[in-house]
């Protein structure tokens, strides 16, 4: 008798189980898109990528938000070393943005050719509340300027704040310069 309450338990069991797989709990979240067209709003971040690349979730879209106007040095990558200051972008922008609330402001052309969200980024709470990540990152001395059209609008104030970095030997600016920061890559306006 012990034997087949054994087996009776375990079939139950089993019948549960399986019965459990096939029924779908609705979902209340918010469809997600990673393409398409993105508003203006309050993002959570998700994640930090590099200095200059993101993950976020807001209503309507969870994906990569790469930062327009700046350059950071790059992470090391499969194939690919970092560049010098990499690291230490990568970590201020973590520092000031990850796990934060930002407000999202896609760019005019909202995608780079990796799909990846163009925006600017201001945190709405920590130590750099209200102000704009690129610019932040620029006068710091983690990024140089990287002006793309159509998503220039912000491009004249970036690069003032990059050259007062270089000015005064801020970041990147006095630990490597520009050649080791982003080998490969041409300063803008060629010098």
């Amino acid at each position: 008798m012990h034997r087949r309450s054994l087996v009776l338990i375990i079939v139950v069991l089993l019948a549960v189980v399986g019965i459990a797989r096939l029924v779908r709990v609705p979902s209340e979240r918010i469809p997600i898109t990673s393409s398409g067209t993105v508003a203006e709003g309050p993002a959570e971040v998700l994640d930090v990528s590099d200095g200059d690349t993101i993950r976020v979730r807001m209503a309507g879209y969870e994906g990569p938000v790469r930062i327009v106007g700046i350059d950071t040095p790059e992470i090391e990558h499969p194939g690919k070393p970092a560049g010098c200051f990499g690291t230490e972008a990568a970590a201020a922008t973590r520092a000031w943005v990850d796990g934060r609330t930002v407000n999202l402001v896609p760019a005019l052309e909202q995608r780079d050719r990796y799909d990846r969200l163009l925006a600017r980024v201001v945190p709405t709470d920590g130590p750099i509340a209200g102000r704009d990540l690129s610019r932040t990152l620029a006068l710091a001395g983690f990024a140089r300027e990287l002006a793309i059209a159509p998503n220039t609008q912000d491009a004249p104030a970036i690069a003032a704040r990059v050259r007062s970095a270089q000015r005064h030997d801020r970041g990147l600016w006095l630990a490597c310069g520009f050649a080791a920061a982003f080998p490969g890559k041409e300063p803008v306006g060629g010098g």
